[in-house]
């Protein structure tokens, strides 16, 4: 081989050298991309499309300002990422490292449009999405996840770390059996669950909220709630209806505007404005009650159980109510029903409470008819006092 040969032989061997490390082909209207280090792929992207990244190992971190493209960057060569792009979906996989070669610290960072919709898996990381237009569906099996505001549905899902969201412009599903739920307001409806603590804002829609042990508070339900509080507080600012349940914490509310369903195992309940029926009882604890219907002539029930607690009730002056109040066992020389209304007293009956009545102490029952008698208040505690106060 002569001198020039030799030269265009070391040219091509150069070129070679820094040549992309890259295969191109074209398959199902995709076009497939394998990259290694640096991790860096570009497909362009239309409004609407939907980004699939399913990544055996990592965290993702999904930047949302981009503008026409989606670009894709892996910090560590241990992944190959294949990248598939199409006019309605980019798709995004890469291989699984050995056992002994996953780290924490494997990161995937990807720039999207906002407006593109996203459905992110992890099988272990963490997710973290900023402002999105479109719906957002993430789910890890073993990190926590956060997101800015999302303007369309959203369903995030984590086996074993917390998710903290902002406003949710549509229907909304939080799912984390290890983690806390934390959200802005959402839009439509939304169903919560988790073993700690949930919090969110303003409901547009319906709710079902589940925990296994932590609190539940959300400020407003513009639509029907349903709540299950395995050992922990339900506070709920504004509803249109509640049906809560918990097996060792208290149950409070603003305002509810239609029926309110309530049982706590160990703890007080209290109403600061019912509107509807209210049936409410309390294994050990204080219940407070203010009826202020926004249908006088609707159908406003009351039935008020404790088993160690005192009960106390607010009525209209204006409501038709027969009331019924008992007290299984009365504190000593104390006076145990008290009413803004004349009541009047009944001879002792056969014992429903919770504590078994003896010859020392028998139970106090009175009853009283206002404005002629109507919806049926139901008051009784085993251990308390009863008051009934005219609102």
């Amino acid at each position: 081989m002569n001198g020039s040969q030799k030269a265009k032989a070391q040219s091509r061997n150069a070129r070679n050298l820094f040549r992309p490390s890259a295969f191109w082909f074209l398959a199902s209207g995709f076009l497939i991309f394998a990259f290694q280090n640096p991790l860096l792929a570009k497909c362009p992207v239309s409004d609407r499309a939907t980004l699939v990244v399913r990544a055996p190992v990592g965290n993702l971190v999904i930047d949302t300002t981009g503008r026409d493209a989606v670009e894709v960057q892996v910090n560590t060569s241990l992944i190959q990422v294949q990248e598939a792009c199409g006019k309605d979906m980019i798709q995004l996989t890469s291989n699984t490292p050995n056992a002994g070669q996953i780290s924490p610290s494997i990161e995937w960072r990807i720039v999207a449009p906002r407006s593109v919709h996203l459905d992110l898996v992890t099988l272990a990381g963490n997710i973290s999405v900023g402002d999105s237009d479109g719906h957002v569906t993430a789910r890890t099996s073993g990190g926590s996840v956060t997101a800015g505001q999302l303007k369309g549905d959203a369903a995030i899902i984590t086996q074993g770390g917390s998710i903290k969201a902002g406003n949710i412009g549509g229907n909304a599903e939080l799912r984390s059996p290890g983690g806390s739920v934390e959200v802005g307001n959402v839009n439509g409806n939304a169903e919560f669950q988790t073993a700690r603590t949930i919090r969110a804002g303003v409901v547009n829609g319906r709710v079902s909220a589940e925990t296994a042990g932590g609190t539940i508070t959300i400020q407003e339900v513009r639509g029907e709630l349903k709540a299950n509080a395995k050992a922990g507080d339900i506070s709920i600012g504004d509803a249109a209806g509640i049906d809560a349940t918990t097996g060792g914490g208290s149950i409070t509310s603003r305002h509810v505007r239609g029926p309110f369903q309530g049982h706590t195992e160990s703890g007080d309940i209290r109403l600061d404005s019912a509107s509807a029926w209210v049936e409410a009882s309390t294994g050990f604890g204080s219940i407070v009650v203010k009826m202020v219907p926004e249908n006088i002539n609707g159908d406003l029930h009351v039935d008020l159980q404790s088993g160690v607690g005192d009960i106390t009730v607010y009525l209209p002056q204006r409501m038709k109510a027969t009331v019924d109040a008992t007290v299984e066992r009365p504190a000593f020389q104390s006076q145990h029903i008290i009413s803004d209304f004349p009541m009047n007293a009944i001879g002792a009956g056969t014992s429903k409470g919770l504590v078994t009545p003896n010859k020392f102490y028998s139970p106090s029952h009175s009853q009283t008819q206002i404005n002629g008698g109507g919806n049926r208040v139901t008051l009784h505690t085993s251990l308390g006092k009863i008051e009934i106060k005219r609102q």
